[in-house]
């Protein structure tokens, strides 16, 4: 059960980050400020955020993971009642930018936290990477969705409010866990000699092919959730509306990535990965063509498959590796906080400069190029598969 319910954490931390995203950029879009100052909050965010990641990297161990997410559990409930005592749009870049600190000290240390736990467990790398990108994105849909609600009935104050709540449980139910997690951790190394996980030690070392998918990737997840909120004003969608849209984006990337539980080698594959980087191809485009709400939908759904398959690929890349996790982990959230902090402020000065259907074409040939270097690497390694399924490279 604590294998389970471990992951309910990653998707409530990311509820708040999503709301924090979705309010923010909202209330900035409402005022009549520039693309650029609406994006700014992101990417000062994203900016803290990556040098977090660097530091948390540098002083996570598997010893002190709980006590870091605890911490960050804490910090966000009092960050969350700034937003609401000292509501002036100018301070939201402050509040986020602490936000920024606080998430980065969950994120990198609960990946250390997840992996202890799964160690020798059934599935391995591939079970903890699916259910913890299912959990994250799940959370993330769930952050604008419920702020959709919340918001036109009772103000968005009460956003905040949530987050709060949700802050302060995550540290208490980090304390209560972490004990079971200890003791998890002492017998992990019985359990791995009777595990059924996949042997990936004589894969190839493709965390670098991660970080560069995944990176183009985040900067189109980045102008997506910064500028969406700008077009969406121009034409005058509803909050609802707005909030169903990017939900859609994280529910369908949640259970793709689900869907991978399972997975065995497609990771090192050309041809799965292009198909699934065609669909956000499909979906980018269509967020830049459309002006209703019925396309935007449609795009949300192709995009989010492929920003499924993308996060879960950055994950496991770094994960599966034997001795260098850790270290991977932290270049995976600076290259998410450096990538949010290109992609809203290119963005937005381009929306200023042209419009607002530009960013999302230029990201667009962006994830083309990505895929053209996927291909011609992942073929340099083909997998060798036995009667049973089995890698026999």
């Amino acid at each position: 059960m604590m294998r389970f319910l471990i992951y309910l954490f990653p998707a409530m931390m990311d509820m708040i980050l999503g709301a924090v995203f979705f309010v923010t950029a909202v209330r900035y879009s409402e005022s009549g400020a520039s693309s650029l100052a609406v994006t700014g909050v992101m990417a000062t965010w994203a900016f803290v955020y990556s040098l977090g990641s660097v530091a948390a990297g540098r002083v996570v161990t598997h010893k002190n993971a709980a006590r870091l997410i605890i911490i960050s559990g804490a910090t966000i409930a009092l960050i969350s009642l700034g937003y609401i005592a000292v509501p002036d749009l100018g301070m939201q870049y402050l509040w986020t930018a602490l936000v920024g600190v606080s998430t980065a000290f969950f994120f990198t240390p609960f990946q250390v936290f997840m992996k202890s736990l799964e160690h020798g467990e059934d599935g391995g790398v591939v079970r903890s990477t699916a259910l913890y990108t299912f959990s994250w994105s799940f959370g993330m849909a769930c952050g604008p969705f419920v702020c959709a609600y919340v918001w036109p009935n009772f103000g968005w104050k009460w956003c905040y409010a949530l987050n709060a709540f949700m802050g302060l449980a995550i540290a208490v139910g980090i304390w209560n866990l972490n004990k079971h997690a200890c003791q998890h951790h002492e017998t992990a190394n019985t359990a791995e000699k009777t595990s059924k996980s996949e042997d990936y030690s004589n894969m190839p070392d493709l965390a670098w092919l991660g970080w560069l998918a995944a990176g183009i990737g985040c900067t189109t997840v980045a102008v997506l959730r910064s500028l969406f909120p700008v077009k969406a004003a121009i034409l005058e969608l509803s909050k609802t509306d707005q909030g169903v849209i990017l939900a859609i984006v994280s529910f369908s990337q949640a259970f793709t990535a689900l869907a991978f539980i399972r997975s065995k080698f497609w990771m090192y594959k050309p041809v799965p990965v292009t198909l699934f980087s065609l669909s956000g191809l499909i979906g980018l485009l269509l967020f830049g063509l459309g002006s209703k709400p019925e396309t935007f939908y449609m795009a949300a759904l192709f995009y989010g498959i492929y920003s499924g398959m993308f996060s879960f690929y950055l994950v496991f890349h770094s994960l599966v590796h034997p001795t260098k996790s850790s270290k991977y982990v932290a270049v995976n959230e600076a290259v998410v906080g450096i990538t949010a902090i290109i992609g809203p402020i290119a963005g937005g000065i381009i929306a200023d400069k042209t419009n607002s259907n530009i960013p999302f074409y230029l990201v667009a040939i962006l994830v083309l190029v990505v895929i053209a270097v996927q291909v011609r690497v992942q073929h340099k390694f083909p997998i060798k598969l036995d009667s049973k399924g089995n890698s026999l490279k």
